[in-house]
C-alpha cells in the first residue's frame, strides 16, 4: 500500500508537472481567462519582444497621424515658412520624439518672427507629448499581460486522492500518520511566517493562489454552549471564514457557475471548572484530579474511569520541587472531540454532557496542564490561571556587585488542567454565490455535506448506502456536479485540519505564548492569551485547507475527474493572458497595416475621382528624397523621373554638384546650365581638374549676384517677417513631375528657358 501514494509535504512547483500552452483560467471567465503558460526563459523573451512590438505600432501610429496633420493644413495658397517646415516635419519624422524634437525646435526658431507662433505649433508639440507617453507607458507595461494574472499555472495530472476505507491499520500507522505529522508542521511553520501578526514572510508559500484566506473574528462572543459552563458569556472567541471560493481562494480551475463555497466556523470559551472536577485514583496511585465533561466512549476509555474526561496529576504532583527548586518543564495540552451526526452526538473521543451539546456543530475540549510550569508574575488569563502564590521559589541571577542568586517567588496554575470549549460548525454552497436556495445548512462536518449532497445531483440515501467513499464516486461518475462535490469532500477529509488533530499532533507546540517559556518559568501573558492560542490554531487550520486541494492536484484519481486540475502559483514559468496578447498584437498589426496602406489609397483615390489632388502631391514632393530633387532640379541639376515615387532617379552615371560654400554660413547648391553626366560627355571626365577654377569662377559669378539678391531679400525679410512662400504649382506639363511654383512675375526668357526643359517651369 506504500507504493500507492504519493505525497508532497511542500507545496513546491519543482513537484509537480505544469501544463505548458493554452489553457482556460476560469475565475477569470471563458475571454480574460485564456492563458498561455511558457517556461521562464521564452515567457522572459515574449515579453521583451511585446515592448519591442509596441515601440514599433508607436512610431506606425506617429506615421499615421503625420499622414492625416499633412493633408489637414495642406494648402495650395501661400504661407510662411513655418507651415512649410512644420509640413515637412509632419512628412518626415519618423516617431513621436523625433517629431516633437523638430517642432520644438522650429517653434523656438520662430518665436519672434511668425504669427501665432505658440498657437500653430503647441497643439502638435502636445499631440506628440501624448504620443510619446502613451506608448512610453504602453511598452513598459506590456509585461502587465503577464503579472496581471499573478504567474498562475495549471497543473497536469489526476487528483491524488486518499481513500482511506482501503487502507489497513498498518497503512494508517505508517504511512499516513507520519504524513499528517508532516504536513500539520508545514501548516504551523507556513501560519507563523505568513498568517501570524508578527509574521516575517521569509518562508511564504508561492504555490497558493492567495498567500491568507479572510477571517472576521468577534473577540466579544457569547458562549457558545450553555451559559453556565462558561467562564465568561461575552468575551468569548468567534472565528469565520465567511464563504471561501474554492476557484478563487483554493485555486480551483472551474468555471464560475461549476464552482463550490466552502464556510468554515469555530466558537470557542474557556470553561468552569467548579463542581466538575474532583480527586481520583489511578492505578492505585490517589494524585490525580479528573474532570467531567462528559464520558469518554468506551474504545478510549479504560471502563474502571469512564465518567472522567480525562484525569492528569493534581498539581502538587506536578510541581514537585527539585532541592527547593523548579524543574525544567512544559505545558502538556490534551484535546477530545465529539463529531455530530443527524443533529446528534455520535463518533469520536467522549460524549459531551448536555449542557455542551451542540446539535449544529461538532465539539472539541483542550486541555491546559501546568506540568510543573510557574510563572513569574501573576497571569489570570482564563485558560491559563496562573496566579496562586506558590510557597516554593527559583534561584534568579541578580546582577548586582557580587552577581548573586537571590531566591524569587513564583506563581502556579489553579487547575491541573484547564478547560476550554469549541464549538466547529461548515457550510456548503453551489456555485458562486451564496443564497438560501443554494447552500447547505450551517452544520457539523457530516451534517453540512450531508445536507448539500441533494444541491449537487446526489441522493442523500446514497450517502449511506454505499461500503466506501469510493464506490460512491464511481456510483456518480457520469454526473460532472456530483463528482466535483464529491472530489472536494474527498479531497477536504484526506486533510486533518479541524483543530483537535492539530492539537494532538503539535501538543504545547500549538501555543502561541511567543517563546516567553524559559526553564519551566512563564513570562507575563496577556489577559487573552488563550484567544491568541485559538487564533494559531485557526490559521494552522486555513493553511492546512489551503495546501489540501494544491497537493490533492498531485497523484492518482478517477477518470471522471481527470480534467478538474488547479491553478497555483509558481515563479518558474510565466503565463501570460490570450485576451492581452490577441489585443495587443492584432491592434498592432492592423495599427501596422494600415500605416503601410493608407499612403496609397488616398493616393490611388486622389488621383482616379481628383479628389484634392493637392494634399497627395504636396505629401509625396515633402518627402524627404524628393525635397532633394526639387533642390537639385531647382539649381539646373539632374534629369529626374519617378517623382511621384518614393525614391526619384536621375540618368545612369549622371552626377550632381556638392555644396557651395563660399559663405559658410549659408551653403547653397550650385546652379548649374546643364546636366553633367561622364557617360554622355566622355572627355568631361580628363577636362574636369582643368574646368574646374573656370566652373567655380562662373558660378561665384553668379553667387556673388545671387547673394546680393539674398541679401536684398533679407532686409525685405526684416520688413515683412511673415514673408509668404508660395505652394507648389499644379500648373505642371507633367504631373508626374512636381514642382516648386514661381512668382507671377517671372521673365519672359525665363519662362521660355523653363518651357525648352521639361522638368522646370
Amino acid at each position: 500500500m506504500a507504493d500507492s501514494f504519493s505525497f508532497s509535504s511542500t507545496p513546491d512547483s519543482s513537484n509537480y508537472n505544469v501544463y505548458l500552452g493554452i489553457w482556460t483560467n476560469w475565475s477569470r471567465g471563458p475571454v480574460f481567462g485564456a492563458t498561455l503558460t511558457l517556461n521562464r526563459k521564452p515567457g522572459t523573451l515574449l515579453i521583451s519582444f511585446t515592448a519591442l512590438f509596441v515601440t514599433i505600432v508607436a512610431s506606425r501610429f506617429w506615421r499615421i497621424a503625420c499622414s492625416i496633420l499633412h493633408r489637414k493644413l495642406s494648402t495650395t495658397e501661400y504661407r510662411d515658412v513655418l507651415h512649410h517646415q512644420r509640413q515637412a516635419i509632419f512628412r518626415n519624422s519618423s516617431s513621436s520624439e523625433s517629431g516633437l524634437w523638430s517642432l520644438m525646435q522650429i517653434s523656438w526658431a520662430w518665436r519672434h518672427l511668425a504669427q501665432k507662433n505658440i498657437t500653430r505649433t503647441l497643439p502638435h508639440i502636445i499631440f506628440a507629448v501624448t504620443c510619446l507617453v502613451a506608448f512610453s507607458l504602453a511598452s513598459g507595461f506590456s509585461s502587465s499581460i503577464s503579472t496581471a494574472i499573478r504567474d498562475e499555472v495549471l497543473i497536469v495530472g489526476n487528483c491524488g486522492q486518499i481513500y482511506r476505507d482501503n487502507l489497513t491499520e498498518q497503512d494508517l500507522r505508517l504511512i499516513v500518520s507520519p504524513w499528517e505529522s508532516s504536513i500539520i508542521s508545514n501548516a504551523a511553520g507556513y501560519a507563523q511566517q505568513v498568517y501570524s501578526p508578527n509574521r516575517t514572510g521569509i518562508l511564504g508559500n508561492g504555490a497558493f493562489v492567495k498567500k491568507t484566506l479572510n477571517t472576521i473574528s468577534d473577540n466579544t462572543a457569547s458562549c457558545p454552549f450553555e451559559d453556565s459552563v462558561c467562564r465568561s458569556t461575552e468575551s468569548n472567541l468567534l472565528l469565520n471564514t465567511e464563504y471561501i471560493n474554492i476557484c478563487d481562494d483554493l485555486g480551483v480551475n472551474l468555471r464560475q457557475d461549476e464552482c463550490i463555497l466552502f464556510r468554515y466556523v469555530v466558537h470557542c470559551a474557556p470553561l468552569v471548572t467548579e463542581g466538575r472536577s474532583e480527586p481520583t485514583t489511578f492505578k492505585g496511585i490517589s494524585n490525580y484530579t479528573g474532570y467531567k465533561y462528559g464520558p469518554l466512549l468506551p474504545q478510549n476509555a479504560d471502563l474502571e474511569h469512564a465518567d472522567y474526561t480525562i484525569m492528569v496529576q493534581d498539581t502538587y504532583s506536578q510541581n514537585i520541587p527539585m532541592t527547593n527548586r523548579v524543574k525544567s518543564s512544559g505545558y502538556v495540552v490534551y484535546a477530545v472531540s465529539s463529531l455530530t451526526i443527524h443533529r446528534a452526538s455520535g463518533p469520536g473521543t467522549f460524549l459531551p454532557e448536555s449542557d455542551l451539546r451542540r446539535p449544529d456543530a461538532d465539539i472539541d475540549l483542550f486541555f491546559l496542564s501546568g506540568n510543573g510550569v510557574y510563572s513569574s508574575q501573576p497571569v489570570n488569563d482564563p485558560w491559563y490561571r496562573s496566579n496562586v502564590l506558590s510557597n516554593l521559589t527559583y534561584d534568579s541571577l541578580v546582577t548586582d556587585s557580587n552577581w548573586t542568586l537571590h531566591p524569587t517567588k513564583v506563581y502556579q496554575p489553579v487547575d491541573a488542567a484547564s478547560p476550554h470549549g469549541c464549538a466547529t460548525q461548515n457550510q456548503i454552497c453551489k456555485g458562486a454565490v451564496a443564497t438560501n436556495n443554494s447552500c447547505g445548512p450551517l452544520a457539523s462536518y457530516n451534517d453540512a455535506w450531508s445536507g448539500a449532497v441533494s444541491l449537487f445531483g446526489i441522493d442523500p440515501n446514497d450517502v449511506y448506502n454505499y461500503d466506501t467513499q469510493e464506490q460512491l464516486i464511481e456510483a456518480y461518475s457520469s454526473n460532472n456536479e456530483a463528482s466535483r462535490f464529491l472530489w472536494l469532500s474527498t479531497a477536504l477529509q484526506n486533510y486533518p485540519s479541524y483543530l483537535a488533530s492539530i492539537i494532538t499532533t503539535l501538543g504545547s507546540h500549538s501555543l502561541a505564548f511567543d517563546r516567553s517559556l524559559r526553564s519551566g518559568i512563564q513570562g507575563q501573558l496577556p489577559y487573552d492569551q488563550w484567544k491568541l492560542d485559538v487564533g494559531n490554531w485557526w490559521n494552522i487550520s486555513l493553511s492546512l485547507l489551503q495546501e489540501s486541494l494544491v497537493n490533492t492536484a498531485n497523484g492518482p484519481v478517477e477518470p471522471a475527474l481527470e480534467r478538474i486540475k488547479i491553478a497555483k502559483i509558481s515563479t518558474s514559468y510565466i503565463s501570460f493572458s490570450l485576451f492581452g496578447l490577441y489585443l495587443t498584437y492584432i491592434t498592432g498589426f492592423l495599427v501596422i497595416l494600415l500605416s503601410f496602406a493608407l499612403e496609397p489609397i488616398l493616393s490611388c483615390a486622389q488621383r482616379r475621382w481628383k479628389n484634392r489632388e493637392y494634399e497627395n502631391l504636396e505629401w509625396i514632393s515633402n518627402e524627404t528624397l524628393q525635397l532633394q530633387r526639387l533642390a537639385y532640379e531647382e539649381s539646373g541639376q539632374g534629369d529626374w523621373s519617378k517623382c511621384l515615387d518614393s525614391i526619384p532617379i536621375t540618368l545612369a552615371d549622371q552626377e550632381l554638384g556638392p555644396l557651395n560654400l563660399s559663405d559658410p554660413e549659408h551653403p547653397m547648391l550650385h546652379h548649374s546650365r546643364s546636366p553633367r553626366s561622364s557617360k554622355e560627355n566622355p572627355g568631361l571626365s580628363s577636362l574636369h581638374d582643368a574646368s574646374t577654377e573656370v566652373v567655380t569662377d562662373q558660378g561665384d559669378g553668379e553667387i556673388q549676384e545671387e547673394g546680393q539678391r539674398q541679401d536684398s531679400g533679407l532686409q525685405r525679410d526684416e520688413e515683412h517677417q511673415d514673408q509668404q512662400v508660395s505652394p507648389r504649382s499644379l500648373s505642371l506639363r507633367s504631373a508626374e513631375e512636381p514642382q516648386l511654383g514661381y512668382e507671377e512675375q517671372l521673365s519672359a526668357d525665363h519662362t521660355a528657358t523653363s518651357h525648352s526643359h521639361p522638368s522646370r517651369l
